[in-house]
């Protein structure tokens, strides 16, 4: 069967994950002493973290590899291109399944980027659609016995080579190391993202925030509200089925106006602001072995999405009508 970048993808991170606990098993903690320099500016709007230079995402960038190598496949007598799918579809999927509740040490950055207003408005407490992920499609295509048959049978290194040029014209990920330095920079955002939460000035904006939730009334806040905002929707609330994360359902006007007011009081209270300011504060600085593995991989990312995004829409079959 042909080993797909996804499955490639999956043994560099055992490969990475296994190298960074070797620090830990070997002594005590590191200190936390290397200075980092920011990959951003700062943006609370856009919540920007020092270290999102580092991190492409793996769902539309894998696409584009495989959307790139056609050529090279057609030639060696393949010609069986990937279905469509959507960048805002896969960037949902990488959400949706790099989470820490699945046991994922480096989440996604979306995992701790609070709710925006517009988000608010738009779907409630529920995620981005899934659709234009096309994740069916990708079973049928990547399940194909007719395509795995033909991979098989290619001349040795053909398929390597394949995948090689498509990197080296993206500029994705070639040996390994910008992966590394992408997942050290998750964790560690992870990490920084939770920490903030006990940050003094958070703590007292905290309590400001379950104040003005409380005094809106609005939804069924009787039952209690979590103790700071990242606890929203709470367990009793879903199991009311009072939110709902079924993408083929409408969401609840309850539930968008709780998700509208719960944003409107972390700005009002300074909450937001106060988190940001925490978080950003806890990437500054690095262990010796973070900043090695961070060193090693590119903090420029933001190129290769652009040019992955721009060949995506450019070879991508067109997604259905009204898929985004």
């Amino acid at each position: 069967m042909h080993i797909t970048t996804t499955a490639a993808k999956t043994g560099t991170l055992v490969l990475v994950l296994a190298g960074l606990g070797g620090a830990v098993l070997h002594g005590l903690p590191e200190p936390v002493d290397h200075a980092v320099r920011p990959t951003t500016t700062k943006d609370v709007a856009a919540w920007t973290m020092p270290l999102d230079g580092y991190v492409l995402a793996w769902g539309p960038a894998s696409y584009a590899e495989n959307l790139v190598e056609q050529p090279c496949l057609r030639a060696a007598g393949i010609d069986d291109p990937p279905p469509w799918a959507t960048v805002a579809g896969l960037r949902a999927e990488d959400a949706a399944h790099e989470t820490a509740a699945r046991g994922n040490p480096a989440p996604a950055l979306a995992e701790t980027r609070p709710l925006t207003a517009d988000e608010a408005s738009a779907r409630g407490y529920r995620g981005p659609s899934l659709a234009g992920a096309n994740n069916e499609g990708f079973r049928r295509w990547g399940f194909s016995t007719e395509r795995n048959a033909a991979f098989d049978a290619l001349p040795a290194g053909t398929a390597a080579r394949c995948i090689r040029q498509a990197r080296a014209t993206l500029g994705t990920d070639a040996d390994g190391a910008d992966q590394g330095a992408a997942l050290v920079a998750q964790r560690l955002t992870y990490l920084a993202a939770v920490a903030a939460r006990s940050d003094p000035a958070v703590v007292a904006a905290t309590a400001d925030w379950r104040s003005c939730l409380a005094d809106a009334a609005v939804g069924p806040v009787a039952g209690g509200l979590p103790a700071d905002p990242s606890g929203l929707p709470t367990a009793s609330m879903r199991a009311v089925d009072w939110v709902t994360d079924l993408d083929d359902e409408d969401v609840p006007r309850a539930e968008v106006r709780l998700a509208e007011q719960d944003v409107a009081c972390q700005e009002s209270t300074g909450y937001r602001q106060a988190l940001y300011d925490a978080e950003w504060r806890r990437l500054l600085r690095v262990t010796a072995s973070d900043a090695a593995v961070l060193a090693a991989g590119s903090r420029n990312q933001a190129t290769v999405d652009r040019r992955v995004e721009e060949a995506i829409r450019r070879l991508a079959p067109k997604a259905p009508a009204g898929v985004r």
